[in-house]
């Protein structure tokens, strides 16, 4: 393998990271706080969610009541959390990692995966790369970001790198990197890495050491993809969005805010007719429907609703609608309402077959589940058999799973 290709494997996935998004997304916002004892606090205001060192030290902990967080640190602030504010935030770093990158998928808040595979000419240095994810991410968060060859351990190189930096680590040092970390960063259940510590397994280099069979008998198919993690093989592709192109979106920005239903209702009419005499929407069928509505003192409702068979009609989009405002509870008056309308089809009518039979039904029925559940959870779930070596003398060469895309 030439240096040239090497290069480019090495490089192939980046991760952002910014741990405890919802916290640093409050301490962004208050820079006095900065080395004071500061909490973050559950949505209820009853227990502690995350803390600052300073606060540690003086023996809060996250979990524990309010109640006792003060009694343990008279001078804690405690601030609450404003889910509205961290959505944005997120949405923002799923941009800033857009710019680098069409391939993109948001692994939770606060962690955005990146295939770089063919964007070496625009970033040909791990520098320019750098500069050009950070530039889109909001000022005071302190981003993290690892580029690896595989997902797993851009993913720990992220986690482990200090804020504002940037740590590569090559191909052919993911395993010595990952050997030292603890088993729990493993992609595995507690129950799953209490065992491993039962058996005396505590870091992933003794993991990886295991022979694979041995563990995928023990942990099923989740400990062979763990396995291959621990030696910094992981095969986990970035899965974009399916829907993410193929979209359309309207923004009601409130002023002053809704604060009746009725209004919030009609505010919707409105944006669900221009969104759909959008060019992108006109005689399409719609497969998603996403609501969002944001209170002015930081609340947020979301509902993600992923039809059973794709829309087209104004009439029945809006029916679906009403009803999920009219049996929502809305975060108080509202200063933002988005509307947005995916997985938009290719098609705008159905040719059924002339000569239809009881298999081609059943075919269609299975292509149309496959592309509901394709929109839903982002990958087909289903797979089909195809041979590749029939002649092996071993069963599982013979054939292999490809998955089912319709």
């Amino acid at each position: 393998m030439s240096t040239a290709s090497l290069a480019v494997q090495s490089r192939a996935i980046a991760c952002l990271a910014i741990p405890s998004l919802a916290f640093a997304c409050e301490m962004a916002g208050r820079p006095a706080l900065a080395g004071s004892p500061v909490a973050l606090s559950d949505e209820a205001r009853a227990r502690v969610v995350e803390v600052t060192p300073e606060a540690r030290q003086h023996g809060v902990r996250a979990g524990m009541t309010l109640l006792d967080a003060v009694g343990l640190c008279p001078m804690l602030t405690v601030l609450g959390p404003r889910p509205a504010l961290v959505a944005g935030i997120a949405e923002a770093l799923v941009e800033a990692m857009g710019a680098v990158s069409p391939l993109v998928e948001e692994a939770e808040p606060g962690t955005v995966f990146a295939d770089l595979r063919g964007t070496e000419g625009l970033y040909p240095g791990l520098e320019q790369l750098r500069d050009a994810v950070f530039a889109g991410v909001p000022d005071g968060l302190r981003p993290q970001l690892g580029v690896a060859g595989h997902r797993f351990t851009a993913w720990v190189a992220a986690s482990r790198t200090g804020p504002g930096t940037l740590q590569h680590v090559p191909i052919e040092e993911a395993a010595a990197f990952l050997a030292p970390r603890a088993v729990s960063w493993l992609p595995l259940d507690p129950e799953a890495v209490a065992r491993l510590r039962l058996l005396g397994i505590a870091t992933c280099g003794q993991f990886a050491a295991l022979p694979r069979h041995a563990v995928e008998a023990q942990f099923g198919i989740a400990g062979g993809l763990a396995w291959l993690a621990a030696r910094g093989e992981d095969a986990t592709p970035v899965r974009p969005r399916p829907w993410e192109q193929e979209r359309v979106v309207e923004v009601v920005e409130a002023e002053p805010p809704i604060v009746s239903r009725e209004a919030t209702l009609h505010a919707l009419d409105q944006m669900l007719g221009r969104a759909l005499r959008q060019p992108r929407a006109m005689h399409r069928f719609v497969r998603l429907v996403r609501l969002r509505a944001e209170g002015e003192r930081g609340g947020l409702w979301e509902r993600h609703q992923v039809l059973r068979e794709p829309l087209g009609e104004r009439t029945r989009l809006w029916t679906m609608v009403r009803a999920a405002i009219e049996g929502a509870e809305l975060p108080g008056a509202l200063t933002r309402i988005s509307l947005e309308l995916g997985g938009l089809t290719a098609e705008s009518g159905r040719q059924h077959s002339l000569f239809d039979s009881e298999r081609t039904r059943r075919r269609e029925e299975l292509d149309e589940m496959v592309r509901h559940l394709k929109v839903r959870f982002g990958q087909s779930p289903l797979a089909r058999v195809v041979e590749v070596e029939p002649w092996h003398r071993l069963p599982e060469r013979r054939r292999a799973l490809l998955e089912y895309d319709p």
